[in-house]
């Protein structure tokens, strides 16, 4: 079964990207900030991580590069789902690591196209979308 990690201080936010995924067949795991993320994307290694960049303890983007820097979860897309839709920010995402950024509310079938083609790349495929 593929694993997406959502890394999302806010819960509704969190809980209905959950629910859409969940409903879409993919195992869902809820995590509000950055540090219990890179916990949980080590003990689970997800397909995929959907994650906001405001957050508190470790910033998306400084989960990002966390990630980015471990062999173990190099590897790993990141889907940003964040409310800044500035092009400094959106570009320090990307920069840092991130595979997609969108931003918040979600269009829902975007969203659904995103984590449908990168949860199923395999790590190889992943290095070279970044």
């Amino acid at each position: 079964m593929t694993r997406i990690l959502i890394v999302e201080d806010d819960p509704p936010t969190s809980a209905m990207v959950a629910r859409l995924l969940s409903s879409k067949g993919y195992q869902t795991r809820v995590e509000s900030n950055g540090a219990a993320a890179l916990l949980a994307a080590h003990e689970d290694l997800p397909n995929l991580i959907v994650m906001d960049l405001q957050m508190p303890i470790l910033t998306g983007q400084e989960t990002i590069h966390a990630l980015r820097d471990d062999e173990r979860t190099a590897h790993i897309p990141v889907v940003v789902l964040s409310a800044s839709s500035d092009d400094q920010t959106i570009a320090e995402a990307v920069s840092t690591g991130a595979n997609v950024y969108l931003v918040k509310p979600p269009d829902i079938h975007a969203l659904l196209a995103v984590v449908e083609r990168l949860a199923t790349l395999t790590p190889r495929e992943a290095d070279a979308t970044t």
